[in-house]
């Protein structure tokens, strides 16, 4: 038995080291991959598709506490033009030293000229490629969407982690992949993209102005192509109709007075459900929070439960108005922005094969929104301040 013992253990120090000896495990040696952090698609003046990407480059990245080399970004851009998305990547790929990687993508991003061409090519591209992850960000940018490489990344030591942060952070409606594919091969292939922006921002920490990269509204999309905008205060309606948020700042008008009251929304959450009233259908959009107070000028005094009230019937309002914002600006242009459409679909499915014939139609015509907005006032602070 003891002898047995050894053989077994001397077997399996032997396979550890065998495993030790083998090499790299993948198919492809680490030093032979560009790993690619984000992806910019143009279409230029003469009709040409432009594919940029930002690569991370490791011989630039610093493994110890300082940064990298003075006046060296870590990472660099490189662009490729063809008739189609593959023939500009290969543009760009036969000159580089290694073979592109798609693993470390996190942000697309669609200039304005190729997404009012219509972004077909892309998905296209995109459901064809088993190498890109569905969750990956999709964002939007009025011009030459390349530009916004130019900015500098004060934050962040990569522009890609700036922008991912924002869809992360939901300071805007994220959009990935994934939707994007799914309402153009399901539904009618509407939606919206939210938009970056790029200013000179002047830093006094820098001494001197620094390209600056932000967040704008966003881009309606309407049959896979982009024909309109929502504004900033619309784009914020987007966001409390489709998406849940940990965090909102949210400034009203105080009816009595006109005082301005601000508060900081908490665990903002929307619910939407459909309901069917003979051939027409209510879409009904419930959005809570609670709030703490964060500054308010009014002389209302805070001890009484009524004036609480008051204060969140302000908040509850300026909300409203946001979002009923959005709702409009999408049913003027006959978009199905926020794939209501797929409630009525699954729910009342004989309906919807009376509407298929002319579907934008009646989901203009024939559907209501109803939005309902709830805000409990959680705190209001140790001290109020009076309006001057």
């Amino acid at each position: 038995m003891h002898i047995v013992k050894r053989a077994a253990r001397m077997l399996l120090a032997l396979g550890l080291a065998c495993m030790l000896l083998s090499g790299c495990w993948s198919k492809q040696e680490l030093n032979d991959r560009s790993f690619i952090s984000t992806l910019i698609i143009d279409l230029n003046e003469e009709g040409a598709t432009e594919v940029s990407a930002l690569f991370l480059l490791p011989n630039r990245i610093s493994t110890g506490l300082q940064s990298n080399t003075a006046g060296q970004k870590p990472y660099v851009l490189v662009t490729g033009t063809g008739r189609n998305i593959p023939e500009a990547f290969h543009d760009f790929q036969r000159d580089l030293p290694r073979n592109v990687t798609w693993g470390q993508l996190s942000v697309i991003i669609i200039g304005d000229r190729y997404a009012r061409a219509g972004l077909a090519p892309l998905f296209d591209f995109l459901v064809r490629s088993t190498e890109f992850r569905l969750r990956v960000n999709v964002f939007y940018y009025k011009g030459v969407a390349r530009n916004l490489s130019k900015l500098a990344p004060i934050f962040e030591r990569f522009p890609t982690e700036i922008w991912r942060e924002t869809a992360h952070t939901r300071r805007t409606p994220p959009v990935r992949i994934r939707d994007m594919l799914y309402s153009y091969w399901n539904n009618l292939g509407d939606g919206y993209l939210p938009e970056l922006n790029l200013k000179m921002n002047n830093l006094l920490t820098e001494n001197k102005k620094v390209p600056w990269s932000g967040i704008g509204g966003a881009a309606i999309l309407k049959n896979g192509k982009v024909i309109d905008r929502f504004t900033e205060e619309e784009t914020e309606g987007v966001l409390l109709l489709t998406t849940d948020v940990n965090e909102l700042l949210v400034t009203g008008q105080m009816p009595d007075d006109g005082g301005l009251v601000s508060a900081r929304l908490i665990d903002v959450k929307h619910k939407v459900k459909a309901v069917r009233r003979g051939d027409e259908v209510d879409i009904r959009v419930a959005v809570t929070a609670d709030a703490d107070l964060m500054s308010i000028q009014s002389n209302l005094d805070l001890g009484r439960p009524s004036n609480l009230r008051i204060i969140e019937q302000a908040l509850q309002e300026q909300l409203l108005k946001k979002a009923q914002a959005a709702i409009d600006r999408a049913r003027k242009r006959r978009v199905d922005a926020f794939q209501w459409s797929e409630y009525v679909k699954y729910k009342y499915p004989s309906l919807w094969q009376q509407w298929s014939k002319h579907p934008r139609s009646n989901l203009t015509e024939k559907m209501k929104p109803e939005i309902d907005v709830r805000i409990r006032l959680r705190n209001t602070g140790v001290s109020r301040s009076t309006k001057s």
